[in-house]
C-alpha cells in the first residue's frame, strides 16, 4: 500500500495515494510504502531514482540498524519490535531536505502514529522531513519499553519461585528462554543506540538545537533500555549459577550422607561376612554368648563411628 502526504505550492497539506497523483509541485513530500507489492517497489527506482544498493537493502535483505550516505539523500535502517512475535521489524527511511520515504514490509504502528500526528498539525506549523524521521525513531524506541519491562518483570518473578516446587531443570530451561528473549532485544537496542549516538554527535547530518534536544531524549531512553537489558542478563546469569550451585550443594550433601552410612555399615558387613563363612572350626560359633557378643560389637562400632563423625561435624 502506498500513501502520500505533501505540501503544495499554496502551503496546504494534502494527501493522495501515489506521488503520481499529486496536484502541482510538492514543496515537501512524505511517501509511505507499507507492505508493498513488487509493482509498488518500482516506485523507489522509477519515481525517486534511488541508488540500486539502497533499494536492494530495503527490498531484499534484512539489515541491522545503520545508515548510508548517497549523493542527494540519506538512507537509514531502523528496527522496531513486534510485541506479539517478539521479532524485529525493519523500517527503512530515505530522506533529504524536502523528501522522506518510509518503507516497511510489515504494518507499522509507529509510522501510523507519526503519520496521524502530521496530518493533525496546524497549517502554520513548520514541518520538516527530519522531524518525521525523528518522531518515527522516537515512536520506535518508546515501543521497546513494554518488551523490556515485561522481560524485567519475568526476571524479578524468579525470586518468587524459591518457595514454589519447581525443578532445577525446568527453572534452567526458563532462564535460557528468557536470556534468548533478552538477546533478541539487545541485538536491536545496541545498534540503534550506536546509530542515535552518531546522529547526536553530528557525524551524519547537521542538527538544530531543537533536534539535538529531541535526539538526547531518544538517546536517554536507549541508554536506559540497554542498562535494563544488561542488568536483566546479569540477573538471569546469577539465578542460573545460584540454582546450579544449590543443586550441586544438595547433591553433595546426599552423597556425603550416603557415604557416611556406607562407612558405618562396612565393618558390620565385614563381621557378618566372616561369621557367615561355612568353616567347621570356628570357635565363636559354639560359644553360648557369641550371638549377643557380635550384636554388641556391631552396635558399639556403629555408635562409635557416629560419635566420631558428629565430633568432626561431618553431618
Amino acid at each position: 500500500m502506498i500513501r502520500t502526504l505533501y505540501i503544495d505550492e499554496l502551503n496546504e497539506l494534502r494527501t493522495c495515494d501515489s506521488p503520481y497523483d499529486m496536484e502541482g509541485t510538492a514543496k515537501w513530500l512524505w511517501v509511505d510504502l507499507s507492505e508493498p507489492t513488487a509493482h509498488e517497489n518500482l516506485l523507489l527506482s522509477q519515481y525517486f531514482h534511488f541508488h540500486p544498493l539502497s533499494i536492494e537493502d530495503a527490498v531484499s535483505v534484512r539489515q541491522r540498524p545503520k545508515y548510508k550516505e548517497y549523493d542527494d539523500y540519506l538512507f537509514f535502517v531502523f528496527h522496531a519490535i513486534d510485541l506479539k512475535t517478539m521479532l524485529p521489524e525493519e523500517i527503512d527511511v530515505f530522506i533529504n531536505s524536502s523528501m522522506v520515504v518510509t518503507y516497511h514490509k510489515e504494518h507499522s504502528e509507529e509510522v501510523d502514529k507519526v503519520w496521524n500526528s502530521v496530518i493533525c498539525k496546524r497549517a502554520n506549523e513548520k514541518l520538516t522531513t527530519a522531524e518525521v524521521m525523528y518522531r518515527t525513531l522516537d515512536a520506535i524506541v518508546d515501543n521497546y519499553f513494554p518488551f523490556v519491562y515485561e522481560l524485567e518483570d519475568k526476571v524479578f518473578s524468579f525470586e518468587d519461585q524459591h518457595s514454589v516446587d519447581i525443578s532445577t531443570e525446568e527453572l534452567i530451561e526458563e532462564t535460557f528462554d528468557l536470556r534468548e528473549d533478552l538477546l533478541i532485544i539487545r541485538r536491536t537496542v545496541l545498534p540503534m543506540k550506536d546509530l542515535v549516538y552518531r546522529l547526536l554527535e553530528g557525524r551524519i547530518m547537521e542538527l538544530s538545537k531543537k533536534q539535538k534536544i529531541f535526539l538526547h531524549h531518544i538517546n536517554d531512553h536507549l541508554v536506559k533500555q540497554a542498562e535494563m537489558i544488561d542488568s536483566s542478563r546479569e540477573m538471569t546469569a546469577d539465578i542460573r549459577d545460584n540454582y546450579i550451585s544449590l543443586n550441586s550443594f544438595k547433591m553433595n550433601n546426599i552423597m556425603k550422607i550416603l557415604t557416611i552410612y556406607s562407612v558405618i555399615f562396612m565393618p558390620l558387613t565385614l563381621i557378618a561376612g566372616i561369621y557367615g563363612m561355612n568353616f567347621d572350626v570356628m570357635p565363636e560359633l559354639h560359644w553360648k554368648y557369641g550371638y549377643l557378643a557380635v550384636w554388641l560389637l556391631m552396635i558399639g562400632i556403629s555408635l562409635g563411628m557416629i560419635y566420631y563423625f558428629k565430633k568432626k561435624k561431618w553431618f
